[in-house]
């Protein structure tokens, strides 16, 4: 029984102490196995980090810092690469409006204008001058349609 046990506590310390090996195999993926690389499959030699943070030393910090500040500038890097496009939105939105108040000042020039020529159509004194005016007044809503003026129309 004595040996039975002392055999059980062999195998269960080597059980512990497994080796663990990384490999890259020949289509380039990386496997890990308690057994050796397989042929045509490479070896990787595997770093043990300390599991402590009282153990690291002068270089881990080193690269701990290098990290928190590369961190640091990309999110800089990034707050202002969103400033940058909602100010460039903001300028869009104010150069579309300003478009949109210009359209419309055109379309109430070009409908002050229409109700001109109808005043001046119904009091033309001759034919000829009734035809002239109304000439103008078709190429004033011909205007008018083409800016689609009756989006700007305010009620």
């Amino acid at each position: 029984m004595r040996i039975l046990m002392l055999l059980g506590m062999i195998l269960a310390d080597q059980a512990w102490a497994a080796q663990v090996y990384k490999c890259r195999e020949a289509d380039g993926r990386i496997a890990y196995s308690q057994q050796a690389c397989p042929l045509g499959s490479q070896r990787i030699e595997m770093n043990a980090q300390p599991f402590s943070v009282v153990e690291q030393d002068e270089r881990d910090r080193a690269a701990t810092q290098r990290y928190r500040r590369d961190l640091a500038d990309w999110l800089g890097k990034r707050e202002k690469a969103q400033q940058k496009a909602e100010a460039a939105a903001e300028r869009e939105r104010r150069e579309a409006r300003k478009k949109w108040l210009a359209e419309r000042e055109r379309c109430r020039r070009l409908g002050d204008k229409q109700r001109a020529l109808s005043e001046q159509m119904r009091q033309a004194a001759s034919r000829k001058a009734a035809d002239r005016v109304q000439m103008r007044l078709a190429r004033v809503e011909d205007q008018m349609q083409d800016r689609a003026c009756h989006l700007y129309k305010e009620d």
